[in-house]
């Protein structure tokens, strides 16, 4: 179930890449943002499952920075 989510989420965050890219759109960019950080949770979630747990953490926290600075970025 984590690898179909994985795959699903990289394919999204891909498409709306090259999409923002072409267009210049920030707020595709920021969407996006979320869809990686979305993407390092689940990674980090299959690590922690997994028994690696230093690695499933510093995901998260990540994780974690990418939207604490598009909430800042936001916000200013």
């Amino acid at each position: 179930m984590l690898k179909v989510a994985k795959i699903s989420v990289s394919c999204i965050a891909l498409v709306l890449c090259v999409y923002s890219l072409f267009n210049q759109n920030e707020l595709l960019l920021i969407v996006v943002q979320l869809f990686v950080a979305a993407l390092l949770s689940l990674v980090g979630v299959e690590a922690i499952l997994s028994k690696q747990k230093l690695s499933g953490y510093l995901l998260f926290g990540t994780a974690a920075f990418l939207l604490v600075v598009n909430g800042v970025k936001f916000m200013i």
